[in-house]
């Protein structure tokens, strides 16, 4: 009797594990799969990496499990992910910074180029970028700020999530626009960057829309403007950059999903199909879009190469035109 209990309960435990979604012609994923975030804990990309492999997790019974690892802009991230197998068993979560932005900071040093060193899924989000300030600051304008700093050249600091990441590039290229200087100070995060903003340590941050839109509410911060065409739902009284006197201010920053080059094309695209699926739970969705994200529909792993590649073109110029760089 004992025996034929124990070989039912085998039997239902291959009919569930068979009843799981897979790769076509294959058994993946049949084991956990490892999800590197390419910036610290409490960003954008790291919200969307938790909630999408939550889901991803729900929905094909295996574990995704996310690992942050901020360091170097997200370029020991992209080593750690192209140094493994090539068997979609290891993911990138990563940033506008770590996907293109590194390639105008490093040159020939970076070690991971995004289109000849990774194979891509998918994007998750698109964010836009604002500028916020301590409220002790004297300006509540661009225009004031702009002159502020043009007074006081070199007397004022910007912190960012870290060399070479969405933040510090924005903040640069809202320098040079404006014609006027300011000391970067990286840090492990944008929480981090954040928390010696609200302290008055440092005089203004660029980053999501998504990351300041509580700060902004609570006044722990001081909007000046979002980088982009249209005012933010979160964030409506926060001027575009357009109306803020500066329409070539325009900053964007997405989350990709990337794997080890060679990792089979099936696995891929049964990734992409996943995490599609993933942001259409509106647990996902009505989270990532609450916090000021767009999610893009239908960015396969053809167009989401693609799309890196046209990133790439238009932001590396903008990071060299800021002289940005990493020592």
């Amino acid at each position: 009797m004992k025996a034929w209990i124990a070989a039912a309960l085998a039997a239902l435990a291959i009919g569930a594990a068979q009843a799981q979604p897979r790769a076509p012609g294959t058994d993946y994923p049949s084991r956990p799969v490892r999800v590197i975030v390419a910036l610290a804990p409490g960003g954008n990309a790291d919200l969307n990496a938790r909630l999408v492999a939550g889901q991803l997790g729900a929905q094909l019974g295996q574990q995704f499990l996310v690992e942050n690892r901020p360091s170097g802009g997200g370029t020991v991230a992209a080593e750690a992910v192209a140094a493994s197998p090539p068997d979609g068993y290891t993911l990138l979560v990563g940033a506008l910074g770590s996907h293109a932005l590194n390639i105008g900071l490093y040159g020939e040093r970076l070690k991971v180029h995004p289109l000849t060193g990774l194979d891509h899924i998918t994007i998750s989000s698109h964010s836009a970028i604002a500028v916020a300030v301590h409220p002790a600051l004297p300006v509540r304008t661009l225009a004031e700020f702009a002159a502020l700093l043009k007074a006081n050249p070199g007397r004022y600091d910007y912190g960012s999530s870290g060399n070479g990441t969405t933040g510090h590039i924005a903040g640069a290229m809202l320098l040079q626009l404006l014609g006027v200087q300011a000391q970067h100070v990286p840090y492990r995060g944008s929480a981090a960057a954040f928390a010696d903003l609200a302290a008055g340590r440092t005089a203004f941050q660029a980053d999501t829309i998504s990351f300041l839109a509580e700060p902004l509410k609570a006044g722990t911060v001081r909007g000046l403007v979002i980088a982009t065409p249209e005012r933010s739902p979160l964030a409506p009284g926060l001027p575009t950059s357009a109306e803020a006197g500066l329409g070539a201010y325009q900053a964007t920053t997405w989350t990709p999903w990337s794997t080890t080059l060679g990792t089979p094309a099936a696995n891929r695209q049964f990734l992409y199909e996943q995490v599609a699926q993933a942001l259409r739970e509106p647990t996902v969705r009505d989270r990532l879009v609450g916090l000021g994200n767009t999610i893009p529909e239908g960015m396969t792993p053809e167009r989401t190469r693609a799309f890196i590649a046209s990133e790439i073109d238009r932001w590396v110029p903008i990071v060299r035109a800021t002289g940005a760089r990493v020592d």
